[in-house]
Order: C-alpha cells, then structure tokens, then sequence
C-alpha cells in the first residue's frame, strides 16, 4: 500500500505541471487542462488549447515562446 501512494503522488506531481487556465463556466483561476494542445496564433504568439478537467468546457491561455515550448516538453500536443 505504500507503494500505491507513493505512485498516487508522483502522478499527482505530472498533472500539477500541466497548463493550467481560467475557466469561465467554473469562475476558477489556475484549472488544469485535459488533452492540451499548443497552436500559434496569426501573429505568432502561442496559446494552449484545451478542456477543463471538472465541467469539460473549452479552455485557452496565452502564452509566451518559453512557456509554450516548456508545455510541450510536459506533455502537451504540438499543434503547429
């Protein structure tokens, strides 16, 4: 049983490091996204796309190069 708690948190630990977002059916700050996905935009900034984990509605942050960049190294999808 330790070693399920053990693996509990260091699952726990990943999805902490996942994008994270305001939700506005939720009115919550700092919400994760299931199944993030980094786009470019048309001026070429970057924004995550993706849906909230608690009501599953659509979620997008802006976002820089760096930041962008440390998301896909997490685990998010590149989309460009």
């Amino acid at each position: 049983m330790k070693f399920k708690r053990f693996n509990e948190s260091i699952i726990k630990f990943k999805e902490a490091k996942m994008v994270k977002a305001y939700c506005v059916k939720c009115k919550k700050k700092g919400q994760d996204m299931k199944n993030p996905e980094v786009v470019q935009t048309a001026r070429g900034g970057y924004m995550a796309k993706g849906a909230c984990k608690s009501c599953g509605c659509n979620m997008c942050a802006m976002m820089s190069k760096d930041n962008a960049e440390k998301a896909i190294k997490e685990g998010a999808k590149k989309a460009f």
